[in-house]
C-alpha cells in the first residue's frame, strides 16, 4: 500500500515539473489553428487526424495529457508512414509542439510543398507524457510528418506561428472538386470503347491463343527482368544494365532460364484475334535490386521523389514502346541485344502499364510506393519528365501516340492517392499534366474475410466515385478497373476460406456462382462509367488451393486450361453486347429486377440486360419488360455452360413489351430498336 502511494507521489511530482518547463517555455505568436480537413494521408494505413483532433484538450499553450495516437500497427513492415498538413496559407512557423507519450524512435517533420520537402527536425521520443517545444523559423503553408517505426508515438502537434503571405497557388488535393452526380443515362460518344473492347482477362504469354479469345483486351503480366537479363537465371552479373542495355524480345531472356518470342505472340494475338494488348511490365531487375523484385527500381541513396531516379526504367519503357508502338525511330536508338531482330513500329501495342498495384502496403517501405514516388516515376515514364531526362526515355518520346497506363492501384477506392498524385504533378510539371493516359484500379468485393455480389459491395457506387473525379479533374483520361474476381475452390487455407470464394447456394455450384458475379461485376463497372475491365485472370493457380486468388481463373491451371463456366458466360456476354455501349439503367419496378441498357453504336438495335441483385436464389417468374423505341423483333438470349453464344429463344412482343423469367445469372433480351 504504501508502495503505490509513493510511485504515484513521483508520478505527480514528474508530470508537475513537466508542466512548468511547458509554461516557462510558451511560445510567442498565436496557436494556429489545426483540423483534421487539413490532414492529408500518404500512407494506405494509419489514420493521421489523430495528430490534431485533441486541440482544445492540449491548451494553449499545451500543456493536457491527449491520449490517442497515430499509428499504423505494431509491424515494422507498416512503416515509416506519411502524412502533411496543409495550413491553408503561408505562415511565419515559430515553433512546433509534440506531445511525447510512449516509446523511442524517430518523428521526422518537413516543410515545403507536396512532392517537394525539405527536413526541418528529427525528434526522438525518449519520454511519457511530455509536451516538447521544437524551435523553428520557417515560412510555409505545409508541414510533412513522418512516422519512422511504431515505438515513434506522438499523441498531439501543436503549431504556433503569424499569417505571412497570401494563400500559395501550390494545389492541393484537398479542394479538388469531386463533380456533379452523374446522370444514370449517359450518352455513349461516339468512336469510343464498345463492350467488346471494353472486356478483358489478366494473362501470360504461355496461356493458350484459343482462351484469350474470350477477351477483347488483355492486360499481360510481364517482368521487367525477363527482358533485360534475367538474372540470375539466365546469367548472373554479366548483363550490362543501364545505359548499355541489350533487350531481348525475339527471343527474350525468358524467365527462369526460358525463352519466350514476344514479337510472334503480340502479332497473333492483334493480327488473328483482334484483341488489344496491354503490357503490364512489372517489377524490378536484378541488376538494380537483385531478388527484392517488388522494390521499387532504385540504387541505394536515390531520391525517389527525384524523376531522374527513374532514368533505368523510363529507358525500358522507352524501347518498348519503340518497338511495338506505331512510330518508327531511329535505329541508333534501339538498345538491342546482338540477336535480336532491329525492329522498331510494330505497331502492335498501344497501351503501356508501368507497374503492379505500386501501393502495395504490405511489402514494405522499399516496395511500397507513396503516391509521390509513382508520380515520380509516372513523370520519368510518361515523357522523361517533359524530356529534362532526354529525348530517349518515356513512352512518349518514343511514339506520341503511345498511352502509358498507371501501375494498376490495389486499393481501388483510394481516391486520397490520385489526389496526392494530382497535387504532385501540378507542383513539378510545368504543363500541370497528370502524366499518365490510363487511371488504373483493382478492386475486389470483399472485406478480407468473404466475399460478396457486386450488388451488396456497392461496386458501381465505390468505382463511380472515382469515375467521377477523374471525369471531372482529368476529362481525358481512361478510366480502367484491371483485376477483380472469385475464387472457385471450397476448401481451406490454413483454416480459412478464401475471401474472394463465390459461395454455392439455392442449387447454384461455386463455378455458376462465380460466372454469374463476374458478369455482373463487368455490367455495374460498365454502368459506373469505367472503361475498361479485366477480370482476374484467365487461369487458376491452383484449382485446389483454399489460399485467395488461386481459383480466381476462367480455365483450369496451367497446361490444363479446361474453360470453366465463367468463361462461356463471359465470351457470350462478348459475343451478344459486340459493338455496344452502355446507355442507362431502366427501372424494373421491382426490387428484385435491375435492367441495363445497351444500344448498338451508330445503330437502332441493342440490348437488355436483366438479373436479380441477390444471392438467396431469388427468382422472378413472367416477369413483363417494357421495350422502348418501336421494336419489331425481341430474341432472349440465356448462358450457358460450353456455348460461347448462348441459347437463343425468340420472345413474343405484345403491346410493347415482353416477358421473360429473372433469376441471379443475367440474361440478354436483344432489340431491333432501343
Amino acid at each position: 500500500m504504501k508502495r503505490t502511494k509513493l510511485l504515484g507521489l513521483v508520478f505527480t511530482l514528474a508530470f508537475a515539473v513537466a508542466t512548468l518547463a511547458l509554461v516557462t517555455s510558451a511560445a510567442s505568436g498565436e496557436k494556429l489553428t489545426l483540423t483534421s480537413e487539413m490532414v492529408v494521408n500518404e500512407s494506405p494505413v494509419g489514420d493521421p487526424t489523430l495528430l490534431v483532433d485533441e486541440q482544445e484538450l492540449a491548451g494553449d499553450p499545451p500543456t493536457g495529457h491527449c491520449t490517442t495516437l497515430w499509428q499504423a500497427g505494431a509491424s515494422p513492415n507498416n512503416y515509416p508512414i506519411y502524412a502533411y498538413i496543409d495550413l491553408g496559407q503561408t505562415y511565419n512557423i515559430i515553433s512546433i509542439w509534440l506531445h511525447d507519450i510512449d516509446g523511442q524512435g524517430d518523428f521526422k517533420v518537413s516543410y515545403g510543398t507536396p512532392g517537394n520537402w525539405t527536413e526541418l527536425f528529427i525528434y526522438t521520443t525518449s519520454v511519457w507524457n511530455v509536451w516538447v517545444e521544437n524551435a523553428v523559423s520557417i515560412n510555409t503553408q505545409y508541414l510533412r510528418f513522418i512516422m519512422t517505426e511504431p515505438k515513434a508515438k506522438i499523441a498531439e502537434v501543436c503549431v504556433y506561428g503569424t499569417a505571412g503571405e497570401p494563400p500559395t497557388p501550390t494545389p492541393t488535393p484537398t479542394p479538388t472538386s469531386t463533380g456533379p452526380t452523374p446522370t444514370p443515362t449517359p450518352t455513349p460518344t461516339p468512336g469510343g470503347i464498345t463492350i467488346d473492347k471494353a472486356m478483358g482477362t489478366n494473362c501470360f504469354i504461355d496461356d493458350p491463343h484459343d482462351k484469350i479469345a474470350v477477351a477483347g483486351i488483355i492486360r499481360e503480366y510481364h517482368n521487367w527482368n525477363w527482358d533485360e537479363g534475367d538474372e540470375p537465371w539466365f546469367s548472373e552479373g554479366t548483363y550490362p544494365g543501364y545505359p548499355n542495355n541489350e533487350n531481348r524480345w525475339q527471343p527474350s531472356y525468358g524467365a527462369y532460364g526460358y525463352s519466350w518470342y514476344f514479337d510472334d505472340y503480340y502479332d497473333d494475338l492483334s493480327t488473328n484475334y483482334n484483341i488489344i494488348i496491354s503490357p503490364c511490365i512489372q517489377g524490378s531487375v536484378y541488376w538494380i535490386t537483385g531478388e527484392n523484385w517488388d522494390n521499387k527500381p532504385l540504387y541505394a541513396g536515390e531520391d525517389s521523389t527525384d524523376p531522374a531516379s527513374y532514368i533505368e526504367h523510363a529507358d525500358h519503357m522507352y524501347q518498348y514502346a519503340a518497338r511495338y508502338a506505331s512510330v518508327e525511330v531511329n535505329d541508333s536508338y534501339l538498345k538491342l541485344a546482338s540477336d535480336q531482330p532491329r525492329e522498331t513500329g510494330l505497331n502492335l501495342i498501344k497501351y503501356y502499364e508501368n507497374w503492379n498495384e505500386p501501393d502495395n502496403w504490405w511489402a514494405g517501405d522499399d516496395a511500397h510506393f507513396s503516391p509521390q514516388e509513382l508520380a515520380a516515376m509516372c513523370s520519368a515514364d510518361y515523357d522523361g519528365h517533359e524530356g529534362t531526362m532526354g529525348s530517349t526515355v518515356g513512352v512518349k518520346n518514343a511514339d506520341p501516340n503511345a498511352k502509358l497506363v498507371l501501375g494498376g492501384i490495389a486499393d481501388g477506392t483510394n481516391l486520397q492517392y490520385l489526389q496526392d498524385m494530382k497535387a504532385w504533378f501540378d507542383s513539378n510539371r510545368s504543363d500541370d499534366e497528370f502524366a499518365v493516359d490510363v487511371i488504373n484500379m483493382h478492386i475486389y468485393c470483399t472485406d478480407y474475410t468473404s466475399a460478396f455480389t457486386p450488388e451488396e459491395f456497392d461496386l458501381k457506387g465505390k468505382t463511380q466515385t472515382i469515375v467521377d473525379w477523374v471525369r471531372t479533374n482529368l476529362p481525358n483520361k481512361e478510366v480502367w478497373y484491371t483485376e477483380f474476381g472469385y475464387d472457385t475452390c471450397q476448401a481451406r487455407y490454413r483454416g480459412k476460406y478464401s475471401w474472394v470464394r463465390a459461395v454455392p447456394h439455392a442449387g447454384y455450384d461455386a463455378q455458376e456462382v462465380q460466372a454469374q458475379w463476374i458478369i455482373r461485376c463487368y455490367l455495374v463497372l460498365f454502368a459506373a462509367g469505367v472503361d475498361r475491365a479485366t477480370q482476374y485472370m484467365l487461369r487458376d493457380v491452383d484449382p485446389n488451393s483454399g489460399l485467395q486468388y488461386s481459383s480466381c481463373g476462367l480455365v483450369g491451371p496451367k497446361d490444363d486450361w479446361t474453360p470453366k463456366k465463367s468463361w462461356y458466360y463471359v465470351y457470350t456476354m462478348r459475343n451478344r453486347l459486340t459493338g455496344m455501349y452502355y446507355v442507362g439503367e431502366q427501372s424494373s419496378g421491382n426490387s428484385d429486377v435491375w435492367i441495363y441498357k445497351f444500344k448498338t453504336d451508330g445503330g437502332d438495335d441493342g440490348a437488355y440486360v436483366l438479373w436479380c441483385p441477390t444471392r438467396d436464389g431469388t427468382t422472378v417468374d413472367d416477369y413483363e419488360l417494357t421495350l422502348t423505341g418501336s421494336p419489331t423483333s425481341a430474341t432472349l438470349v440465356e448462358m450457358a455452360n460450353e456455348d460461347t453464344d448462348g441459347v437463343e429463344t425468340s420472345l413474343t412482343i405484345s403491346e410493347g413489351k415482353v416477358t421473360v423469367d429473372v433469376s441471379e445469372r443475367p440474361i440478354f433480351v436483344l432489340v431491333n430498336d432501343i
